[in-house]
């Protein structure tokens, strides 16, 4: 029904469009004001009927058939957009030929989505600020569809009514049923979802490390926690680069905690809020796996295979966040390193650059998790950057709202994507003999009467960008040449499944909302103590009756209440 309805959404708009390019201005391009998107299916001789409706144009008479049932052709649904884009050349339409392709890309939208959009851009820079979004979210303000971020006055506005709670309806639409679970729950605010969330990657943490220590140690890559052991003792203690000086280190950490979550989650250690035996919530450090994860980097560190400050090499507490790549793992000092992904990545493209390694054959890997015998675990991203919310002004039926999410389900097929990103094959890219599309570059844009691509500024930003394997591409850039880029797409795309929500992030406690800085820290403190060996298991424990006496438990109970109250 979906295609069927596009199909004949295309039809009608191409031929108004078509219409009007009869009387349109020559600019020098193919039909600059013609959809681009799907085309026109011609119909037979057969289907050519005349006005008695059972003759063909040559006037022989057909056959008596019955009708076939036909799908019901709704007119195009009415709505407006508001969108962050420094959109200028939209802004004051001086330009008639990036106008032109605006209009053309518009209109190759709205036929493949049976849309009529009101687009209302405002500035990148102050889209979110308190007197521009936020005021049009305290007044009522506010157009059909609209980016929005997940803060208090959005969600207090939601609360009141306007904006639709999306999660009982996204699993009709292929493309949106396709937004993982943690996802969802890092979208959703006290069990529902008032906005969709926009598509950043899920599963980008994970490891890398030296394939060439690896080989010249004997040592194969590492798949359980006890490979991962072995490599990190033998990377400091077994002269891994062979140059006879002791001037190594296994794991090589900077003063960030995130590398311990990336870890924890190993382990089985809940995404901060996990289900317990009963179904209840139960925040991770009540946790046994918790307790056993501490244990394992308090052995990885007592035995100096995170840098602890010895063979000049500095303590993991004295290295900046974020900089053991630089200090550590560029200078081949740390053989391992433990964050995202693409961080991860450019110690190998800086090797690649530096004429260490080759693009080929690279020196440095990545890894998205090490089993620790509770089989594969990730700890994930949100995985979004703001939301698409569907306000309630003018959006009034279910009905109306299953329209409104049927245009955001179709607007994340291939055949739109490619559109709003990439144009039109032959004006603005070309198929490579590698099949792949490469833009044209700005002397062929020019030649071609485009003049420049800025007439899709801002579109993306109501793309969801969740897509179902049957509405795939059909065509894409290739981006990705070199073996560890590759290798990291692979991994960002085979680890979403095993990433853990967190199944208290759609909730919020009263208490945590007061208290939830200093309940945090309590545990943290504690937690980098017990690791470096400033305190032992007991004082560990008694760090977690602290936080439960000073309000975890009631932030658990609050928890507990908004989670059933949302079943």
């Amino acid at each position: 029904m979906k295609k069927l309805r596009k199909t004949v959404a295309v039809l009608l708009a191409l031929a108004m469009i078509l219409s009007l390019a009869a009387c349109t201005k020559d600019t020098g391009s193919e039909n600059p004001t013609n959809a681009p998107t799907q085309e026109a299916a011609q119909p037979t001789k057969a289907e050519q009927k005349t006005d008695d409706g059972n003759k063909t144009d040559d006037g022989n008479k057909t056959p008596e058939t019955t009708p076939e049932p036909t799908a019901e052709v709704l007119p195009p649904l009415a709505i407006s957009v508001s969108l962050p884009s420094d959109n200028e050349h939209v802004a004051d339409g001086t330009n008639d030929v990036e106008m032109q392709y605006y209009q053309k890309l518009i209109d190759g939208i709205q036929a493949y989505t049976n849309t009529n959009i009101t687009w209302e851009w405002l500035a990148q820079a102050t889209y979110y600020d308190d007197e521009h979004l936020g005021l049009k979210i305290a007044t009522g303000d506010v157009a059909d569809v609209l980016v929005v971020g997940k803060n208090a006055a959005f969600l207090d506005a939601a609360e009141n009514g306007l904006f639709w709670d999306l999660a009982p309806y996204i699993d009709e639409f292929d493309n949106l049923a396709t937004i993982p679970e943690a996802t969802r729950q890092n979208a959703s605010y006290n069990g529902k979802m008032y906005g969709l969330p926009r598509s950043r990657t899920l599963a980008r943490n994970g490891l890398g490390y030296r394939l060439d220590w690896l080989n010249n140690l004997g040592l194969a890559e590492p798949t359980t926690w006890e490979d991962f052991e072995a490599m990190l003792y033998a990377f400091t203690y077994n002269d891994p680069d062979g140059n006879g000086v002791d001037d190594t280190v296994g794991l090589g950490l900077d003063n960030w905690g995130g590398v311990f979550n990336i870890m924890m989650t190993w382990f089985g250690v809940p995404n901060e809020w996990g289900l317990d035996a009963s179904g209840n919530l139960i925040y991770k450090a009540e946790t046994e796996e918790y307790k056993n994860a501490l244990k394992a980097f308090r052995e990885l560190y007592s035995e100096g295979v995170i840098n602890n400050g010895a063979n000049g090499i500095p303590d993991f507490r004295e290295v900046d966040p974020g900089k053991a790549r630089d200090q550590l793992l560029r200078q081949s000092l740390a053989g391992c390193g433990v964050q995202v992904l693409d961080d991860q990545r450019k110690v190998e493209t800086y090797f690649e650059d530096n004429g260490l390694s080759t693009a080929d054959e690279p020196i440095y890997t990545l890894q998205g998790y090490v089993d620790t015998g509770k089989g594969p675990l990730c700890y994930p991203t949100t995985g979004m950057n703001n939301m698409i919310a569907i306000s309630t002004k003018n959006i009034k039926t279910e009905d109306q709202l299953r329209r409104v999410l049927g245009f955001l389900n179709d607007i994340n097929d291939g055949e739109m994507l490619n559109l709003i990103e990439y144009g039109w094959e032959g004006e603005t890219y070309r198929i490579n003999d590698e099949g792949y599309v490469e833009l044209f570059t700005a002397e062929e844009l020019e030649a071609n009467g485009v003049g420049s691509t800025k007439y899709n500024f801002g579109f993306n930003q109501v793309i969801p960008y969740f897509t179902a394997p049957a509405n795939a591409r059909p065509v894409d850039r290739n981006l990705y040449t070199s073996a560890i880029t590759i290798l990291e797409q692979e991994l960002y795309a085979e680890d979403i499944q095993y990433c853990v929500p967190n199944y208290g992030a759609s909730f919020t406690s009263d208490t945590y909302v007061t208290q939830g800085a200093d309940l945090d820290k309590i545990i943290a403190d504690a937690q980098l103590a017990f690791i470096v060996g400033e305190i032992d298991e007991s004082g560990l424990n008694e760090a977690i009756k602290t936080w439960k006496q000073g309000g975890g438990d009631q932030v658990t109970k609050e928890m507990n209440d908004l989670y059933k109250a949302s079943k």
